[in-house]
């Protein structure tokens, strides 16, 4: 049985979820023997033979390979906005394929904002494993307001798939998040204040447009006679024709 999920990578520190009775009775005693015999394993692996007893809503096997919070109220990171973490990842068995660490909240299973780190290429067969796979540092985002202030609302999730081998490694670390803002994200600041200093800038250039814009619309559509001017230094302008162009009437007042 351990052979059929033999493995390849779960997360060493922080804590993450280790298997418990909440996960047998969630997952079922095949889901629970297979990852408390090889932690390193995978779902498409166990799922091979999940076991008669296996309840997919209740276990959420690709959520946290089906490890529950109930097992492990006693490993809660409690972490605060801003703050650099170390993590430690055991890779048992390189397979080419792309990894992340996010914030995931577990009522909508949704990632929350971007991933924390990220590889494009991670636990490469061909140039092998890198130490920054291994040992990283993530800083925890100083935007994320309450939404992972109550025990058991937020994870943080290690992720590795490899397309290489049709499988995929994870493990959650349950955390709390004090110290956040309101939640505005800066870069929505900074978007809202380009857009504010944008208006400004065009404004003027609108506005300053309108006088020269206008009259000249007037002027060709107008059929009136030609007022008498002066120019500023007292030199009448030659006399227009009672009807005239826009042209004549550049040159009129250019005197």
């Amino acid at each position: 049985m351990a052979s059929t999920v033999a493995g390849h990578g779960y997360l060493v520190s922080p804590q993450p979820r280790m298997p418990g009775d909440a996960m047998k009775a969630a997952c079922g005693q095949t889901i629970y023997n297979m990852f408390n015999s090889d932690i390193n394993g995978n779902p498409q692996g166990a799922l091979q033979n999940p076991g008669s007893d296996y309840d997919a809503a209740e276990c959420g096997i690709w959520m946290c390979k089906g490890m529950q919070f109930d097992d492990n109220k006693a490993n809660i990171q409690a972490l605060t906005a801003g703050q650099t973490l170390k993590m430690e990842a055991n890779i048992a068995a390189p397979h080419t394929g792309v990894a992340n660490v996010s914030i995931v909240d577990l009522a909508s299973g949704s990632v929350i904002g971007e991933p924390l780190k990220e590889w494009s290429v991670y636990a490469s067969t061909a140039t092998g494993v890198t130490a920054d796979q291994k040992n990283f540092e993530v800083t925890i985002p100083s935007d994320l307001g309450s939404q992972c202030a109550t025990e058991g609302a937020c994870v943080l999730k290690w992720w590795w798939d490899s397309r290489e081998v049709d499988q995929t490694y994870m493990a959650c670390v349950d955390i709390t998040v004090g110290g956040s803002g309101s939640g505005s994200s800066p870069s929505s600041t900074a978007a809202t204040s380009s857009t504010a200093a944008a208006s400004s800038t065009v404004a003027p250039t609108t506005a300053a447009a309108t006088p020269t814009t206008t009259p000249v619309a007037d002027v060709q559509t107008s059929t009136a006679a030609a007022p008498s001017a002066t120019s500023t230094t007292g030199t009448e302008c030659a006399a227009l024709p009672e009807k005239f162009t826009v042209q004549q009437l550049i040159a009129y007042l250019r005197g």
